[in-house]
């Protein structure tokens, strides 16, 4: 054996043990730092955790953790990635925990970062004083618009009227709910962000609503994979890489509607949410504030995807729950007939008068959308979400009844588990009543 193939073996030699010595010093050290009250629960790989197994299982990530709350208890913790989560399945509990403002604060994800461009800003996912000046910020802007009060109702009931009149024009005829839904609701916030609203055949907002929902999508098990501990795995083709294209196309869209704002602005009259924030970034100049073009656009970013997806996903639940239940959706028309008449739409007022109705809207968000609210950080646009829910529910079924168009495939009640609980796909039949 020549020095040559000495060397090169030896080479090899210390980088095999290199690479064991670090795995073992991660070990240790993982060992070392990790909690000692921490609750039991599923084991998983080094540096990777439970990550593969939430990825590869048979069943969705809603009932994988379920199944683990069985096992373990309402209280359990596994690692994805170099994060530890404790996963909390009791209401009480939950109520509990976010009473503790130490967990006001989102996990740190480097992916995520890697993804959208931006590190600590916005309204979701930023941290310390960024969220707190941000979202005292958006809640005066919203405050100040009359958002989610009754003053606003007449800015949802217009929208309301242009979705009814949509769904006339299918006829009867079977269509995808999808679209419709959430040109609706993106524009109820869109007259107050940005100041606009869009006709539902606008092809580069219909562009935008595709890729919002796309990455909702690929954002499974409720966001753990953004804790994939993987550095530059977005740069890769792959899911990531197809986020991160999307949440650029999205981002591009917010800036150019920033710089049309900044061109045309009337700094004595603001008309919208973006022309408040530049009248904050001008008084803030020269002062230690999160007031900047990055917070701008991801605040922005946060309220139109918080403000559209959630809402229209639940009329989605909504109207495919009323197309199982036949009885239910007919009992709620009776109770609309009885207390709004047929020669107008439902509003606000008649919510104290149709209890049955408000039941089935609960019944609808526990049943299918799941989504808790609470702590610090519970959904600055709760009451407006609540407004839209319940007047977009009854006035379509005011006016329509929905049914299954008789060669559809059965639905699919499983839902696709994003940072969301979507819908599959469906198409529906909204059959006109008669007045």
């Amino acid at each position: 054996m020549d020095s040559s193939q000495t060397d090169s073996g030896a080479r090899r030699q210390v980088i095999v043990i290199g690479i064991v010595s670090l795995f073992v010093a991660w070990c240790v050290k993982r060992y070392l730092s990790r909690p000692r009250n921490l609750p039991p629960g599923p084991s998983g790989l080094p540096f990777f955790g439970v990550l593969f197994t939430i990825m590869r299982s048979k069943v969705g990530p809603l009932e994988l953790f379920t199944s683990w709350a069985e096992q373990y208890g309402e209280i359990y913790s596994f690692t994805v990635g170099p994060v530890t989560i404790v996963m909390v399945n009791s209401l009480s509990i939950i109520r509990e925990a976010f009473q503790n403002p130490k967990l006001n604060d989102r996990p740190h994800s480097r992916l995520l970062e890697e993804i959208t461009g931006y590190a600590n800003a916005g309204i979701a996912l930023s941290n310390g004083e960024v969220w707190r000046e941000q979202r005292q910020f958006v809640h005066s802007v919203f405050r100040s618009f009359g958002v989610g009060k009754k003053s606003y109702e007449d800015t949802v009931a217009r929208e309301v009227g242009q979705l009814v009149d949509a769904f006339e024009k299918k006829g009867g005829k079977p269509f995808d709910p999808n679209n419709l839904l959430c040109f609706a609701i993106s524009n109820i916030i869109c007259s107050v962000a940005l100041g606009t609203q869009y006709s539902y055949d606008d092809e580069e907002f219909v562009e935008i609503l595709r890729l919002i929902t796309t990455n909702l999508e690929l954002s499974s098990a409720g966001g753990l994979i953004f804790y994939t501990p993987i550095p530059g795995i977005s740069k890769f083709p792959g899911r990531f890489r197809k986020m991160k294209e999307n949440i650029q196309s999205i981002i591009g869209f917010f800036k150019r509607i920033v710089e049309a704002h900044r061109k045309d602005i009337d700094w004595d009259n603001p008309r919208d949410f973006i022309d408040i924030y530049l009248q904050r970034m001008k008084e803030s100049e020269g002062k230690e504030t999160s007031f900047d073009d990055d917070n701008l656009v991801s605040s922005i970013a946060d309220l139109f995807i918080a403000g559209t997806e959630t809402t229209s996903t639940s009329l989605k639940w909504a109207i495919m729950y009323m197309m199982t239940h036949q009885d239910v959706q007919s009992r709620v028309q009776k109770e609309l007939d009885q207390v709004v008449g047929r020669d107008r739409f439902p509003r606000l007022d008649d919510r104290k008068d149709l209890p049955y109705t408000n039941a089935v809207v609960l019944e609808v968000i526990t049943c299918a959308c799941k989504k808790m609210s609470l702590g610090r950080r519970v959904c600055l646009g709760e009451q407006l979400a609540r407004m839209e829910l319940f007047l977009f529910f009854t006035s379509l079924l005011h006016r329509y009844s929905f049914k299954k168009p008789d060669d559809a495939p059965p639905l699919c009640f499983d839902g696709i588990v994003g940072t969301t609980r979507n819908t599959h796909p469906f198409q529906t039949c909204a059959v006109q009543r008669k007045s």
